[in-house]
């Protein structure tokens, strides 16, 4: 059971580490798409402002796309750990009862 209660830690702790990281790239990310989009609009005139526009909506749902997916990693590794931790207790009780029957 102590490997099984070491693997579920480290599953609690690579949920709490991605979140981390999620957050911190979210962040880093916003202020490369704040700096970038205060260069002037004088800077950007007709075919090439309308590219960069595009180009920084499809920059902001690429990004939004990754701090969506890494929070279901998150999410999903910390439910399968509370999974994984009752099905363990559940089954270390039913062994304790019976070995306590016989």
């Amino acid at each position: 059971m102590s490997a099984l209660n070491t693997d579920l830690e480290l599953m609690h702790s690579v949920s709490g580490q991605i979140d981390a990281r999620n957050e911190e790239v979210r962040a880093m990310l916003g202020t490369f798409i704040g700096r970038m989009c205060s260069v002037p609009a004088s800077v950007w005139g007709g075919a090439a402002a309308v590219r960069f526009r595009e180009v920084v909506d499809r920059w902001n749902a690429e990004s939004m796309a990754l701090h969506t997916a890494l929070g279901r990693i998150a999410e999903t590794i910390r439910l399968n750990e509370r999974t994984l931790r009752e099905a363990g207790d559940g089954h270390s009780h039913r062994i304790g009862a019976v070995s306590s029957e016989l």
